[in-house]
């Protein structure tokens, strides 16, 4: 005798049914069986990919639900990941690398910001000074008993140290005011609480579009190569390689997004940090590469990071060796499996197609 279940019954057991789902994951994407994971990215153009991944869904297509922890600096970005509250790292190379010498168990699973071409890109770099000041442009060694901003121990003060170092000069010749948040940078220099300032992208076109005759010192130079990297604890790596593959080949599609569409990837930025002049920031984003691709010059960019953070910074530590900074070939598997995401890239030196 066939029976029916009152609709009353029915509609009982769907709320239990979605409740159910709800403590697995608490989210529509846990109803889908599709990761949650959260990841902490700076507020500026070096993560833009990441941003760019999680509004346009290419994460999700990938089977992840990644969820942003946006900050300022990557003192922010280690300390998120050495509180575990967040799996996903985005951070500089040479924050990385310092994190690494202090034994923090990161590897790194990706590249965000990159060019695979060059072991020395660093354009998102720059030293910019006010009218007035007496450095003119070039002129680094003008910056002798100069007051500079910028966030000590971020990567913006690698770079001063580096420019500093290969005109022959010392970091104790100029007076550094420490200035964490990048939007204060404009109004220190604006109101000559200090001579020049340095910092990345878009800090840097946002000073000169809004401090008076402002100009640049130096843009980048060929000092270093200037990386994001994306990181996961090791223990990550041994415990959930799937999600990690799929975090990459998400990764990897809004890399290229962003390289084809930066007005669009500008206008996804703004939406989640304040007070973003587009017009400048467009201007600012076309400093940048978007090649996620680890090659032989990524891999002398890494070198080349760790001697300086040696002798410059982490005096008398001990080498690390750079290829076991990585994880597994997650992104060398994405390519083969995703070579559409990389088709619109330069052939690599000595690469064919």
């Amino acid at each position: 005798m066939r029976t029916h279940c009152p609709r009353r019954i029915v509609v009982v057991l769907s709320t239990v049914l979605a409740w159910a789902l709800g403590l697995a994951g608490g989210n529509t994407a846990a109803a889908q069986g599709m990761a949650a994971v959260e990841a902490v990215i700076g507020n500026n153009f070096g993560h833009l990919p990441m941003f760019v991944g999680v509004d346009k869904g290419f994460f999700k297509k990938h089977g992840v639900d990644v969820r942003l922890k946006v900050v300022s600096t990557g003192s922010e970005m280690v300390s998120a990941m050495q509180k575990r509250e967040v799996q996903i790292g985005d951070m500089s190379v040479t924050t990385f690398l310092k994190a690494r010498h202090a034994g923090d168990p990161f590897r790194v699973i990706a590249l965000i910001m990159n060019d695979a071409t060059r072991a020395n890109a660093d354009e998102p770099l720059a030293i910019v000074a006010r009218k007035g000041s007496g450095i003119r442009p070039g002129g680094i060694e003008e910056l002798k008993g100069k007051r500079v901003g910028l966030a000590k121990a971020q990567t913006s003060d690698e770079y001063l140290k580096m420019v500093l170092s290969r005109r022959g000069m010392k970091y104790e010749d100029v007076t550094i005011e420490n200035i964490m948040s990048p939007p204060a940078l404009a109004p220190a220099l604006k109101d000559g609480k200090v001579d020049a300032v340095v910092s990345w992208e878009p800090y840097n076109t946002m000073v000169l579009d809004s401090v008076p005759d402002s100009y640049v010192v130096q843009r980048g130079g060929g000092h270093l190569s200037y990386i994001m990297v994306a990181t996961v604890h090791e223990t990550m790596i041994h415990s959930n390689p799937q999600l990690i593959r799929n975090f990459v080949a998400g990764l990897a599609g809004a890399s290229q997004y962003t390289r084809q569409n930066r007005n669009e990837a500008v206008h996804i930025f703004a939406k989640s940090v304040p007070n973003v002049d587009l017009a400048v920031a467009q201007k600012a984003v076309q400093h940048i590469s978007y090649d996620p691709r680890i090659s032989p010059s990524v891999m002398q960019a890494f070198e080349a990071a760790e001697d300086d953070i040696l002798k410059l910074t982490l005096k008398d530590a001990p080498r690390l060796n750079i290829r076991e900074q990585f994880g597994s070939s997650f992104l060398t598997e994405v390519q083969k499996a995703h070579p559409e995401y990389f088709n619109d890239l330069p052939p690599l030196p000595g690469e064919t197609r």
